[in-house]
């Protein structure tokens, strides 16, 4: 190798180096400005929390009892989706000494409908509380969150107010991808102050959603997003269209969350949500894609080209910037020693969504097919 083509891969490497740890640094400032919810009210206004659940005796109990034990004491409604596994029985035991529990069934799915959202539909029919809380079933809240989840609303004036928590990484393989994923998405949301004031995207995450139902029954109810893929933003633009105030903001400290078990679950669930995420984004898209496959690639090249230099360089910096995603993730820090392999695992699981997306149909979810609208 010549002593040019040397110094060119150098500078290749230095410069997507100082790329990836200047896109990490921003993310992170991001999140260390994150505003703190504010201390909770001490009489919280009446709630009814739904909690749809499908096949998830691993996590109902656990997931229903966090939202029991909230100091705010909301009335707790459990739908059921169709369980095939012992849910149900899981719950019902948990029931007898639960006063405030209680547990409906799905109305079946009618047509152009998606399964949680019809189970929502189920569960807030007939409720009097002027408060709707949605929780998924990996969700485990601290018990202050919806108190504090209400000054919020208070504070703020708001309409309804989505949280994201902390993501527990279990597996090995999670824990390459799942802070790489909230790495991007971080990056995609920008300024976090923005979105918990209200002035940012209406965006959101459906492990904790508190929505004024009079607000949500004024843009058209769960009906307005019964075909939506993601109904979490979905739901968040429908009352943004209809003059409602909604926000997101960050809580680590109140609420951990892992979304699925295992690598192979993370894959094809964030496939099936990048599928649905990036539709109508191919900018967003190109860039995700250039960020996960380009650093590595360069790194394969100045291997083969026997730049050790330039190969160190650009691995320590993609390394650093990993840690830097992975400790304001608050995810284990070692993986980040494996760089590229996360990055390329997200590059990968994206580009499946992708074509997914193409094709018209997501992955499968728990049996159900999920056809895309037109």
């Amino acid at each position: 190798m010549t002593p040019i083509a040397g110094a060119t891969l150098l500078g290749m490497a230095l410069a997507t180096a100082l790329a990836l740890l200047g896109g990490a640094l921003l993310v992170a400032l991001r999140r260390g400005a994150a505003p703190v919810l504010p201390p909770p009210l001490a009489d919280p206004p009446p709630t009814l929390a739904l909690l749809p659940m499908r096949d998830e005796e691993a996590n109902a109990v656990d997931c229903a009892t966090a939202v029991l034990t909230q100091t705010a004491r909301p009335r707790v409604r459990v739908i059921d989706d169709g369980s095939r596994d012992r849910t149900v029985e899981r719950l019902r035991a948990l029931q007898a000494d639960q006063p405030r529990l209680e547990l409906l069934a799905a109305d079946p799915l009618p047509p152009g409908w998606r399964g949680k959202v019809n189970a929502l539909a189920t569960g807030a029919r007939g409720a009097a509380e002027p408060w709707l809380l949605l929780v998924d079933a990996d969700a485990r809240l601290e018990p202050e969150l919806l108190a504090r989840a209400h000054a919020a609303l208070a504070a703020h004036r708001l309409d309804a107010l989505s949280v994201a928590g902390e993501q527990a990484a279990g597996s090995f393989g999670e824990a390459l991808l799942v802070p790489a994923v909230f790495g991007l998405l971080d990056g995609l949301l920008g300024d976090w102050r923005r979105a918990a004031s209200g002035d940012g995207p209406p965006v959101a995450s459906g492990t904790f959603v508190l929505v004024r139902r009079a607000a949500l029954e004024a843009s058209g109810g769960f009906a307005a997003i019964r075909a939506a893929t993601i109904d979490d933003v979905a739901l968040f633009r429908s009352l943004r269209a209809h003059g409602h105030r909604t926000a997101f903001w960050r809580a680590q400290d109140l609420l951990r969350v892992r979304m699925y078990d295992g690598v192979g679950a993370a894959i094809a669930g964030w496939r099936r949500n990048f599928g649905a995420i990036f539709a109508g984004r191919p900018l967003a898209a190109a860039v995700g894609l250039l960020a996960c496959f380009l650093p590595a690639a360069t790194l394969v090249a100045t291997l083969f080209a026997g730049a050790g230099l330039a190969a160190a360089t650009l691995w320590l910096g993609g390394a650093l910037a990993s840690a830097l995603l992975r400790a304001t993730g608050r995810s284990r820090l070692w993986p980040a020693l494996l760089y590229p392999l996360g990055g390329l695992l997200l590059g990968a699981t994206l580009a499946l969504g992708l074509a997914d997306r193409r094709r018209g149909a997501l992955t499968r979810w728990k049996g159900r097919e999920i056809r895309l609208e037109s």
